[in-house]
């Protein structure tokens, strides 16, 4: 397309100033709704992705599990979560593993905790908290202090449990969880802090002293649970995941197929991790290999839908929106038909007169959409500083407020689609001018 087409163009748009603008705010208002919707709803996603995985201790992991055996010495179906080689899955996320953050070995310990006679079922996650400073310093303390990790049997309570339990920092309290024998077991934990609860997913992060825990569940000393991985680039976690469910079965030792699971349950793939190991009735240490997505996939779904339903609602405002522009086109038409004659025989032919309509309508489009993302992204930054006290909101809340994030392959792929729509929506005017005759024109 030559330069003079393209200064033509602009120059005819500013001759009608007023409509001009009015059409290309109808577009701007559309892009600014959509783009809007795209990015709350992105970030929300992305605010309960980053929660799961604080919670987690990362987006990748791998579990080991034994399975029982009953009375008869046969194994059963019924398994523990254990891994004894407290070095073995380092060693390979060391070697194999480059872009993350941090990695923790932790043991989840699922049980009622109990304080004067008042009990609440909860999940204490066994930490190093020598090794987790990322942890610490995500949490914001209701009262207590860290120093008082030191302590062998130091616990962090979430708020919402302190207060079920009418707990303060400094008392201590009752853990009674089930024993790698499937024995009950009481501990004592000492509630060093209370950290404040931003989200419902918060209130069950409660996190204790990983050695104590594992001595309550009698796990052998340096053994844990889970071994998680928070990579730098999240959008890398399952290719991760696979890398290391393929380390462990080169190394000889039984792992889950994710390629199985998502052949047999792609909407649920860690159920089927959970099947694969009840059917493996085998000695020793099984293992699985996952990421975030693969155990909650319905976190990539939410992402898409919302993509998809953005693309509809721009697709259904743009239609009535191009209406509008093909019969204001007609209307240009006829008002700069003499105009066009004109131009036609001084040498302008028919495919450039053709072309400087539609050139002006894809101008006006582009002008209208850059002007709507960029106000839907002010809109978005000012809501952003608000801070928002609802608990069922605040699954995708970060610290209380509304975060926002754009795919930019999304953005750019609406922006094809309205250029689309705008070149058919002046195609029979173009069309129409491309044909006609100088002499015509004039007449």
């Amino acid at each position: 397309m030559q330069k003079s087409t393209i200064r033509m163009a602009a120059r005819n748009l500013s001759r009608q100033k007023r409509r001009s603008f009015m059409l290309a705010l109808a577009i701007g208002f559309g892009f600014l709704v959509v783009t809007a919707i795209d990015g709350l709803a992105g970030g929300a996603v992305k605010c309960l992705e980053d929660q799961i995985s604080q919670m987690q201790g990362g987006n990748v992991f791998v579990q080991g599990v034994e399975h029982l055996k009953d009375e008869d010495g046969n194994i059963t179906k019924k398994f523990n979560a254990i891994i004894r080689n407290r070095k073995y899955i380092e060693n390979i996320v060391t070697e194999n593993v480059k872009d993350y953050e941090y990695y923790s070995m932790r043991t989840q310990g699922s049980g009622t905790l109990i304080f004067n006679n008042k009990k609440v079922e909860s999940v204490i996650w066994g930490v190093d908290f020598t090794k987790e400073d990322h942890l610490l310093d995500s949490l914001v303390l209701v009262s207590g202090n860290l120093e008082e990790l030191s302590r062998p049997n130091s616990l962090i309570l979430s708020e919402k449990t302190a207060k079920a339990l009418k707990v303060e920092a400094g008392d201590t309290l009752l853990f009674s969880s089930y024993t790698l024998t499937m024995q009950k077991n009481v501990g004592e934990l000492y509630v060093a802090a209370i950290s404040k609860d931003p989200s419902l997913l918060s209130s069950a992060m409660c996190y204790a002293a990983i050695d104590y825990i594992n001595e309550i569940m009698e796990l052998p000393e340096d053994s844990y649970t889970m071994f998680s991985i928070s990579l730098k680039e999240k959008n890398k976690q399952n290719a991760v995941a696979q890398v290391l469910e393929n380390k462990i079965r080169e190394d000889g030792n039984i792992v889950t197929s994710r390629a199985d699971a998502y052949k047999a349950a792609p909407t649920n793939p860690a159920g089927n991790f959970r099947k694969q190991l009840n059917n493996t009735l085998e000695e020793g240490t099984l293992y699985s290999a996952f990421s975030l997505t693969d155990a909650i996939p319905q976190l990539g779904t939410v992402v898409q839908v919302v993509h998809i339903v953005t693309t509809i609602i721009l697709l259904v405002i743009l239609l009535i929106v191009m209406v509008g522009i093909s019969n204001t086109y007609r209307m240009i038409l006829y008002e700069r038909i003499k105009e066009i004659g004109t131009m036609r025989a001084i040498g302008m032919t028919g495919k450039q007169s053709g072309q400087l309509f539609t050139t002006e309508a894809v101008i006006l489009s582009l002008l209208g959409a850059v002007g709507g993302c960029i106000c839907a992204i002010l809109i978005m930054v000012v809501v952003s500083f608000f801070h928002i006290e609802n608990e069922s909101l605040s699954f995708f809340l970060h610290n209380g407020r509304l975060t926002w994030t754009l795919s930019v392959g999304s953005v750019l792929a609406k922006y094809v689609i309205m250029i689309i729509l705008t070149i058919l929506a002046v195609r029979g005017t173009s069309s129409k001018v491309s044909k006609m005759w100088p002499a015509q024109a004039l007449r």
